[in-house]
């Protein structure tokens, strides 16, 4: 029998159900894992509430951490007792879990299972957004709406450390840490502040990393030059209202996508190993995580919701 974090309807923390199953054997090409850490991401809350609807009862979670227990027919990659880590498979709330082995990443021996948890996913979404949505160039200045949440801080510090100028926005009370990893830091509630932007690019931000969207976009169509490029990453906020003929007319690309259209089983191993090269390099500074048993994860979606607290999350089962 296995722990599990379940829910059988949408709706506040409070779904959250801490149930038992029998954990089943790998199939071809499948991974049982014992996992020692789960990461808890924003995303989570967007599958709980049916933002995202996927079908129910459902196992919370996308992100964990742990040991290779055994390995079905036809797995050729893994062995028992391998460190592994995966960003994106539904159902990691729970002890012991099988994954597509397509979807596993090896860990290096200096990276703990832990940290696996706290930095895969966000950073994978990081890379995707460099690398995929929209590749800066030498001298080109970036505005990362939300680049005091997960995503959007190591983001910033990742672009910052390609050589690039970074403008961050981000809530009052994380301004100090805000100013850490961009070049220049402001609030969202700045009186002006598409005004503040121009003056330190004055034609305009090359791009705009877009992680709030209902509540910044405006500021963005009022930084953004003409052929510009915005990434739209997330929407912390909800969906903004895009006028995409307006933005068509000054030339400015609008680009969607998520981390798994562009994070696949051909490149995972090598985009995560960037993504570790980063943290070891010190590139996300010091990185840590707040813990929580997994029976409390109803508490962690909570906290998540009422913003207390600061940085990431992991549940240990």
């Amino acid at each position: 029998m296995t722990y599990v974090v379940k829910y059988s309807q949408w709706g506040g923390p409070s779904v959250l159900r801490v149930e038992q199953e029998n954990a089943r054997a790998p199939g071809a090409g499948e991974v049982l894992i014992r996992q020692e850490a789960i990461g808890v991401n924003f995303v989570d809350t967007m599958f709980r509430d049916g933002t995202f609807k996927a079908g129910l009862p459902a196992v919370a979670g996308v992100e964990g951490a742990g040991i290779v227990e055994t390995v079905g027919p036809g797995v050729t990659r893994f062995a028992a007792g391998d460190r592994v880590a995966y960003f994106f498979a539904p159902g990691s709330y729970a002890a012991e879990r099988v994954v597509s082995q397509d979807l596993l990443v090896k860990l290096p021996d200096d990276v703990s299972v832990e940290t696996a948890a706290t930095i895969l996913t966000k950073g994978l979404t990081a890379w995707m957004a460099i690398n995929a949505m929209a590749k800066p160039g030498e001298g080109d200045h970036a505005l990362v709406q939300g680049a005091t949440g997960g995503v959007g801080n190591l983001l910033a510090r990742w672009l910052r450390a390609r050589g690039i100028t970074v403008i961050g926005t981000g809530s009052q009370r994380k301004l100090a840490e805000l100013e850490q990893a961009v070049d220049h830091a402001f609030a969202y509630e700045t009186v002006a502040l598409d005004e503040h932007i121009r003056t330190l690019a004055p034609n305009g931000v090359d791009i705009v990393y877009e992680l709030v969207g209902a509540t910044t976009f405006a500021t963005t169509l009022g930084v953004i030059r003409d052929g510009g490029t915005i990434a739209v990453i997330g929407a912390a906020s909800g969906g903004a209202a895009i006028d995409e003929t307006g933005l068509s007319r000054r030339g400015i690309r609008l680009v969607r996508g998520s981390t798994g259209q562009h994070v696949t089983k051909d490149n995972v191993q090598a985009a995560a190993d960037e993504v570790f090269d980063a943290w070891r390099s010190g590139v996300f500074g010091t990185v840590s995580a707040r813990k929580y048993p997994l029976p409390e994860a109803q508490r962690a979606h909570a906290d998540i919701l009422e913003r207390r607290g600061d940085g990431p999350m992991v549940l240990v089962p």
